[in-house]
Order: C-alpha cells, then sequence, then structure tokens
C-alpha cells in the first residue's frame, strides 16, 4: 500500500459550533469559548455522557483524555505524560513516576455534547479509584497496547465494569509501535474478554519507500465508508488536527483496494449486527449491496447492540501519535449511553445505620422490597425517585484536598437538582450540612457553576462532613429539608465497596512536636482514600498504616513526607494479618448509669465466628443483620433487642420518643463494637476478623441526650466476651490472594514447580492464555474468537518470535505473604517473559507453624 493523494482536507477540532453533515466533526474552535455557567445547563441531559477510560497500566489512558482535552478546544497545547505537564496527573507523584493515582474528573465539550470523563489508575495498587469512578458511570472506554493486547488489569476492570452492567467500547492503542497486532488484539478480546467485536474502524497502514515497512497512518472508517489519513509527517501539523479524508463510496481505481477492505469490513459488521438487530438486515435486503446500507441504520443499531451489552465497537489509533482520537470521541457519543439510557439507580429508603451488602462485585443494600424506593426516567429531568420530581439525590463518590478550596467533594447527581449554598441531608447518619460553591473540574482547575442538574458529575465545596460513598438528599421546590417526608429522607443510594488493605506499615511522629501535624495530615489522606486504614498499636504506641499494595503506601509515605512536609519515621512495608476467634463467648452484660442518675445504659452480647465472605453468610440474610465496613465482620440484633418504646416507635409513623435520633443510637453500638474488634484477640493484639457480634438486648433511659454511654457500654461488653476465652480460642488470619502467572511453554514446568513448593499456592488451572475468558461461557468465547472477522493485518510479520509461540496461564491461589518478591523471581525464571496479577481473595486461618513463623516477624 502506498498513501494516496487526500481528496479532501479536513480540520479535527471539535466544539459546539456547526458540524460538517459528512463526518459530524466541527470546523473551528468554538469550544474555547464554552462558558461553564451558562451553556453547562443548556445542554440537554440526552447529549450528557458520563464516561471513564479503563485500561492496564501504561496502556494510553492520560495521553488519549490528554487528546481529547485538546481536540475539544479546552486547552491549547498538548501535555505529555513523560514530561509531566497533562492535566489530569497533577499529583507531584504522578508527574515524577508518570502514572495516573488518583481518579481525575474533566469535562469535555464535544459536538453539542458534554462528556464527564473519568480519567482512572491502572496499576492494581489503585484498584479501589477504579471502583469507585465506575460506581458513578454510565458508560466506558477500554484502552489496549496493541503491542500487548489484553494484559491482567484490563481484564479486572473489564469484569468490574460487567458485573457493573456498564456498556464498554475498545480502543486499541498505540498502533505505531513495533510489534503492535491488530488482528490479535481483537481475537484476546473477544476470547479472553468474552464479548463480540465490532469493527467500527480498521488500522490503515503505508508502506515506507525505504524501509519498506508497513507504517500506521489512520482508519478506515467502516460506517462512514471513508478512510481517514492523519498527515503525521507535516511537522506543522504534528498535533493531528489535520486530516486528508477519502470517499471510499465510490469505486475508482485509486481507491479500489481501500473499498474493498471497507467493504468486507462492513458485511462482517453488518451480519454480526444481523443477529442482534432485524432493522440492518431489511436495510440490506432493499438493495443486497453491504456499502449501500445507511450509516445511520448501522449506527442505531451499534448504539442498541452497545447499550444492551450485546456486543462491543472497536476502534484503533495511536494517541501518542495523534491519530484516531477524534473518531473514538465521536464513538463515545454514537454508542454509549446517556444517563437516560443507562441502568437505573437502586434507591432504598434504609432507617438503620451501616446496613449493607456487597455480591458480585456490586454494593447491596440490605433490604425488604418495601423498602425499596421507586425509580423512573423523565426525557426532561431524567432519574426521577420515588415519583418526586423535585427530590435530588446525589452520591459522593470522591473527596480531595484543594490547595486553596479546602475539601472538595466529587458527586454524581442522579436525581433533581442541586443548588449551591444550600441544605443537604446526609442519609448515613441523618446530619443536615451546609454545602458551598458547585464546581466542575479539569484536573486540579475548579470552574463554578450555578447548578448541578441530573446526570451531572460535580464538585461540592464547604464542608467537611461529607465521606466517600454518602447519600445526599435535597429538595429543589423547598429550601426546608426538614419538610421532606420521612421515606425521602432516608434514601440511599447504593454505597461504594472498600476492599481490605492487605499491607501495612507503621508511623510515629520523629518528635513529640510532630505528632499534631502528622495526625492531621494522615486525616486528610484517609478522607481522600477510604482504602487507608490507620489503627493504633496499644502496646507500641504506633500508628499502623494499611493499605493495597507497596506502591500505594510508598506513594503515600512521599506524600507525607514530601508534599506535606511531616517529620516521621515510617517503618518496613509488612503483610496486614488479622485475628479471629475458634468458639463462641458467653452472654456479657455490661451498664453504665446515665449522668444523671435517671437510668442506665445496658447492652447484652455474645461473640462468634464464621468462615468466608460475610455476604454470603446465612448471618447476613437475618432481618437486623449489619455487616460492618471493615474486617468483614457482622452486627446482628435480635428482633427484641430494643427496648419496647422503641420497638413501638419503630413501627408506627408517630413522633420519635427521643432527643437522639434511633440512627445515632444505633451507630454508637456499631463504633462501640468496631472499636472493641480493633484492639484485637489474644494471639498478637491484631484487629478481629470475620467475627458476628450478637446483641440481645439493650436499652437506655427515655430522657438519654447522648449516645456516649451505650457506645462505651458496648464497647466494653465485647472486649469482656473476648478476654473471656481461653488462649487457645484465637487463631491468626492471614490474606490469600488469587493468583495467574503467564509463561511460555518453556517455562511451565520450573513455574509450576516453584509456584507449589516456594509459594505455598494451590494451583486451580492451567490453561492456554489466548482461550482465558473472563466472561461468559469460554467454549463459546473460544469459538466467537475464531470466527471474528480480521482484515488484512501487516503488523502479523513483525511479531516477534518470542511473542508467537504458545503461551500458558496458571491459575492459583497463594498466601500474600509467599509472593513477596514474585515479581523478581518470575522474571528470574523465565528470563523476563513472565509476568504476573494477583488480587485478594479473603483471609485464611494459618496452621501453627506458620503462626509461629508469623510472630517471630
Amino acid at each position: 500500500m502506498f498513501i494516496r493523494k487526500a481528496g479532501l482536507v479536513r480540520s479535527f477540532l471539535g466544539s459546539f459550533s456547526s458540524i460538517s453533515t459528512q463526518l459530524r466533526y466541527a470546523s473551528s474552535s468554538a469550544a474555547s469559548s464554552f462558558d461553564y455557567q451558562a451553556d453547562l445547563p443548556k445542554i440537554p441531559i440526552e447529549n450528557i455522557r458520563n464516561i471513564g477510560i479503563i485500561a492496564h497500566i501504561d496502556a494510553g489512558k492520560t495521553t488519549t483524555t490528554e487528546r481529547m482535552l485538546f481536540y475539544s478546544g479546552l486547552i491549547s497545547r498538548i501535555g505529555n505524560v513523560d514530561e509531566g505537564d497533562t492535566v489530569t496527573d497533577y499529583l507531584t507523584e504522578e508527574k515524577d513516576r508518570g502514572i495516573t493515582i488518583q481518579s481525575a474528573a474533566v469535562t469535555v465539550p464535544w459536538n453539542r455534547h458534554k462528556i464527564n470523563v473519568l480519567d482512572t489508575p491502572g496499576h492494581a495498587d489503585f484498584a479501589f479509584e477504579v471502583i469507585r469512578s465506575l460506581r458513578v458511570l454510565d458508560g466506558a472506554v477500554t484502552i489496549l497496547d496493541a503491542v500487548a493486547g489484553v494484559e491482567a488489569q484490563t481484564e479486572k476492570v473489564w469484569r468490574q465494569a460487567k458485573d457493573l452492567g456498564i456498556p464498554l467500547i475498545a480502543y486499541i492503542n498505540k498502533m505505531d509501535r513495533e510489534g503492535a497486532g491488530y488482528g490479535r488484539s481483537v481475537r484476546e478480546i473477544v476470547g479472553r474478554l468474552g464479548t463480540r467485536a465490532l469493527l467500527v474502524n480498521i488500522p490503515y497502514f503505508v508502506e515506507d519507500p525505504i524501509t519498506k515497512q508497513m507504517i500506521f497512518k489512520g482508519v478506515i472508517d467502516v460506517v462512514e465508508r471513508k478512510l481517514l489519513s492523519w498527515e503525521t509527517s507535516d511537522r506543522s501539523n504534528e498535533d493531528g488536527r489535520k486530516v486528508s479524508v477519502i470517499d471510499l463510496d465510490l469505486e475508482t481505481d485509486q481507491n479500489a483496494e481501500l473499498r474493498k477492505e471497507c467493504k468486507d469490513a462492513r458485511q462482517a459488521l453488518i451480519e454480526q449486527l444481523g443477529d442482534y438487530d432485524e432493522h440492518v438486515i431489511d436495510s440490506f435486503l432493499e438493495t443486497e449491496d453491504y456499502m449501500q446500507v445507511s450509516s445511520s441504520i448501522i449506527k442505531d443499531a451499534l448504539r442498541r447492540a452497545t447499550i444492551g451489552r450485546y456486543a462491543t465497537p472497536i476502534l484503533c489509533g495511536s494517541s501518542f501519535k495523534n491519530i484516531g482520537v477524534q473518531p473514538l470521541m465521536d464513538a463515545i457519543i454514537d454508542y454509549l449511553p446517556s444517563p437516560l439510557e443507562a441502568n437505573p439507580p437502586e434507591v432504598v429508603s434504609s432507617p438503620l445505620f451501616g446496613s449493607i451488602k456487597h455480591r458480585k462485585g456490586r454494593t447491596q443494600e440490605k433490604q425488604d422490597d418495601h423498602s425499596t424506593l421507586p425509580v423512573s426516567m423523565d426525557p426532561q429531568l431524567g432519574c426521577v425517585i420515588n415519583n418526586d420530581k423535585h427530590l435530588t439525590a446525589s452520591l459522593a463518590f470522591k473527596v480531595i484536598s484543594h490547595p486553596n478550596r479546602g475539601l472538595m467533594t466529587f458527586v454524581r447527581v442522579y436525581s433533581g437538582k442541586l443548588q449551591p449554598n444550600s441544605t443537604v441531608i446526609n442519609t448515613r447518619n441523618g446530619d443536615k450540612i451546609k454545602i458551598g460553591k458547585l464546581l466542575i473540574m479539569n484536573g486540579d482547575i475548579p470552574q463554578e457553576v450555578k447548578s448541578l442538574t441530573a446526570g451531572n458529575i460535580g464538585v461540592i465545596t464547604g464542608t467537611d462532613e461529607i465521606s466517600t460513598g454518602d447519600t445526599l438528599i435535597s429538595h429543589s421546590a423547598s429550601k426546608n429539608v426538614n419538610k421532606i417526608p420521612k421515606r425521602e429522607a432516608s434514601a440511599r443510594l447504593l454505597p461504594i465497596a472498600i476492599p481490605p488493605p492487605v499491607f501495612s506499615v507503621s508511623i510515629e511522629p520523629t518528635t513529640v512536636a510532630d505528632r499534631r501535624k502528622l495526625e492531621s495530615s494522615l486525616q486528610v489522606l484517609l478522607r481522600e482514600d477510604p482504602s487507608l486504614r490507620l489503627t493504633f498499636d496499644d502496646e507500641s504506641g504506633q500508628m499502623i498504616l494499611s493499605g493495597m499494595g507497596e506502591l500505594h503506601l510508598e506513594i503515600t509515605r512521599d506524600r507525607l513526607i514530601t508534599d506535606m512536609k511531616v517529620n516521621a519515621d515510617i517503618g518496613k512495608v509488612r503483610v496486614t494479618y488479622k485475628e479471629t476467634i475458634t468458639q463462641q463467648t458467653e452472654h456479657v452484660t455490661k451498664s453504665i448509669a446515665s449522668p444523671d442518675n435517671s437510668g442506665s445504659f445496658s447492652v447484652t452480647l455474645s461473640v462468634d465466628s464464621f468462615e468466608g465472605p460475610a455476604e454470603d453468610t446465612d448471618l447476613a440474610d437475618k432481618e437486623n443483620a449489619q455487616l460492618l465496613e471493615y474486617d468483614n465482620n457482622i452486627v446482628v440484633f435480635d428482633k427484641h433487642a430494643a427496648p419496647e418504646f422503641i420497638r413501638k416507635a419503630l413501627n408506627i409513623d408517630s413522633e420519635w420518643p427521643l432527643p437522639i435520633s434511633y440512627e445515632h443510637i444505633i451507630g454508637a453500638m456499631i463504633s462501640g463494637i468496631t472499636g472493641a474488634l480493633q484492639v484485637g484477640g489474644q494471639v498478637a493484639r491484631l484487629p478481629l476478623h470475620s467475627v458476628v457480634v450478637k446483641i440481645k438486648k439493650w436499652s437506655l433511659p427515655v430522657e438519654a441526650t447522648s449516645t456516649a454511654p451505650l457506645l462505651q457500654s458496648t464497647r466494653l461488653a465485647v472486649r469482656e466476651a473476648l478476654e473471656s476465652l481461653p488462649p487457645n480460642a484465637s487463631t491468626i488470619l492471614e490474606p490469600l490472594m488469587k493468583v495467574s502467572v503467564f509463561v511460555n511453554d518453556e517455562d511451565l514446568g520450573v513455574v509450576t514447580q516453584d509456584l507449589m513448593s516456594a509459594r505455598n499456592a494451590k494451583i486451580t488451572d492451567i490453561d492456554e492464555q489466548d482461550n482465558l475468558s473472563t466472561g461468559g461461557d469460554a467454549l463459546w468465547a473460544r469459538g466467537q474468537a475464531e470466527k471474528t472477522y480480521i482484515p488484512y493485518d501487516p503488523t502479523l510479520q513483525y511479531i516477534k518470535q518470542s511473542q508467537s509461540g504458545g503461551k500458558k496461564v496458571i491459575k492459583g491461589e497463594a498466601p500474600l505473604r509467599d509472593m513477596i518478591g514474585y515479581l523478581s523471581k518470575i522474571r528470574s525464571l523465565t528470563k523476563g517473559s513472565g509476568f504476573y496479577s494477583m488480587e485478594y481473595c479473603g483471609m485464611q486461618r494459618a496452621t501453627s507453624d506458620r503462626v509461629k513463623q508469623i510472630l517471630d516477624e
């Protein structure tokens, strides 16, 4: 193939100006005049896209996001990850390391639409950033490195998005790189991710007249029947805005070969869509010519197939070379859902504190049918909860500390209109909170807005009383939140699941004078990142900080020492262990007299243990069971545990008899239990894990104005119950990891042997790497991959021999303690070709020999 003379040159710079009727690309840069305060409310909800960029580390997420900002006209210069000047990677650690650590939100105007983009981290240590971002998204773009194909983290984030029912687009990036494999990547998407592939565009290569190598120059737009060729050889056009466009609709001598490629790909696309959407087949039968099927009909079918999660549109490009990003932005608008088309949120009316369950990657409220609030969609207003068009419900999914504006809370508004300087109800605890200004963030640059309507993502300022996962309720027709009906005032969107930390470090202030600054700085970090945990060792007096991985804690340390200028001594990273009990305690009663001696605060309880995830136990299904936020623990209230006057008040819609709310009463007991379990067990004073606290009875005076005595009596009762057990009734739990190791055939034996002997791994499966499927039926995925259409692919001849050989994936479970330092070991065993991934899958009881080894560390 040789480069052909362009038939048309067009500037691809998206904006809110007039749109080209042929390609839907705007022709001028009017985006720079976009007024957030004036124009944002005017964008209808059907023109909003809330999407995430998800991928394995170094696949090009931030590079792609930076180009999206540039082509939309929001920035005048393209930043570079290696130079540390991108909009979304604004933390010092992100600039220094060239990786994304925090998910960053940017709002991108593109062709009369607004795309809210969350650029997420790719490293496994920052998985929580992906989890909380996916929770508020309507669609996502999965980026693949064309050289590496589907990687470990690609599979993980794909599975997480699929579990949440999020429609996906795949973008095969880095097509310019030596070793890029378009066809191989497409087949891996189908075979390993378990989806159908819809090739929206395919790569276009030009032969270099000197080296004779095929150079990636652009894409063939299969839907629009056009060749888009980026003139990257022109030094004045290195930003990718000028594109040569050749119409392939009419056959000429110059474009015959390209037209044939387009026709073959179009045939495969139409036949694939025809299995799902009869409108496409009806259109084809009118002319029996694949090239004459209307592009609008194909786009409509693609949209339905994507939103219905029947298949995945696949595009390709090279973001770093500024090739293929604008078609990706068009695809986001064309194929991913608006808030009106996305899955409606699940909303419950939940007066019980902390009553949550986590199943299959989703966080579900433990509920009876009567507690579920009806949710409908209004074409103008968006989501309507409990048939109240004025009820505003927002989910807080992220909190950051801004150097000038203080704490900033990122929210997704699901219904109604959020107003600045208004009062909202935090339904986690019933608190009424006055919020400040509302913002839209572009990286770390805030833009003030007059309101946030349903379907939008923005920022709340002026309060430090909101945490990740909180639901905020207000009413756009009434400023008095006290008038909101009780059922709506306790509405909760499903909260965000926080994965357990598995690594820890000790932290001590260098001097006594440094303690206050250390503690306040740690509180800032904990509020920003709930996957960090801070506990206290009563015996040593040390603070113990726990996180998701070694890199996670290393970056947290750097932020403390370098950014926050804290003087502290930080210990070596260690595995996080827990304790549990092996037999049930007797019932213990603890009472504390009220300050005025008008009565007493009393609790009667016992403690037992269980195995496995808390949400999968019969205990979690009990009517009054509540799962604690940390350490897989459960609290079960006997149905007659509350005093009679409390039970009566809960069963009828009458005035509450106490000065303190029921939520705060339950919250006090939960806090007392949590604190008591954190003190630890008898083996090594490690926090208790996988235990159930059964509250048989509790009481408090009718005149009670404080829950502090109830908290204290609950804490003392739990501690007394645990300490009544004999020493041999406690043991240590250690983290168990689900491990996948990827190796060449010739290394299979030595790696498997090392896993079983040196890593104490239990091997559960060994499979061909190309046959691995994380979704659907594996046999279906393999068959689908084999029959998926792949266009002419000159990259195949450049794949190195080591890449074309057989590869295996070894799957198993291994203790985290034995996987420390495994990266260097796997590289040594495989001469650098092997790699692995692992994720937490639970805690297991350590044998007596391993308990001794752990205690000796």
